[in-house]
């Protein structure tokens, strides 16, 4: 996760989890290689390759789009997959060993419901408020007002679940953990000051976790 705080994402900058190597002798796919047509620097991007990286896979990360032009879309061997989150989802399920979707079909389903909170309930507002920051289009002050809010209420749900559990779900590293990381980290560089994230002691517990891992 250290990456996620920087731009570019060379894969020696990924640490190989400890299933790595039994993932490319028990999947096919692991030994593919996978193009991944995207925005390099987006967190949507990074999201994926996290993922890829865990589950022992190498994927590269093309600027722009495949050949019907849409992104993000994820190239194999047996046909493409499009948005982020199906392709994170995909590429979670490679290997049950590593378990990003969890050792269960409870924990499966789990995983499922906080990248759904964090699509909704947390990217949506927080987007709305970065988004400006970052230039991509002009900020409307009502607007921002409201996402705030909207942040500070979703960053709570967080804070409260995770003064009891080390990760989203499970005792590991799954993608619900992923997604929300890689969901805060423009958030967290550019608008999410100490005083904001004063409250949300457990939230900043485990962000700085995933981090270094």
């Amino acid at each position: 996760f250290a990456l996620l705080l920087t731009p570019r994402l060379p894969s020696a900058l990924f640490a190989s989890p400890p299933h790595a190597a039994s993932v490319r002798s028990l999947d096919p796919t692991a030994t593919m290689p996978m193009k991944l047509f995207a925005h390099p620097d987006n967190y949507k991007t990074k999201k994926a390759l996290v993922a890829a990286r865990y589950v022992g896979l190498d994927v590269e990360a093309v600027k722009g789009g495949s050949g019907e032009g849409k992104v993000p879309v994820l190239e194999t061997e047996q046909g493409c997959i499009f948005s982020s989150t199906a392709i994170a989802r995909y590429l979670s399920r490679i290997s049950r060993p590593v378990g990003l979707y969890g050792q269960n079909l409870l924990e499966g389903g789990m995983i499922d419901s906080w990248v759904e909170f964090c699509t909704h309930e947390l990217e949506v507002p927080l987007c709305t408020w970065v988004l400006p920051v970052m230039g991509v289009f002009p900020e409307v002050p009502e607007a921002t007002a409201c996402a705030k809010e909207d942040v500070k209420k979703a960053l709570s749900v967080l804070n409260n679940h995770l003064l009891h559990n080390t990760f989203m779900v499970g005792h590991t590293v799954t993608l619900a953990d992923i997604s929300v990381c890689c969901a805060l980290v423009d958030g967290m560089q550019l608008v999410l000051d100490a005083d904001f994230r004063k409250p949300f002691g457990n939230l900043m517990r485990w962000f700085n976790l995933c981090l270094a891992q």
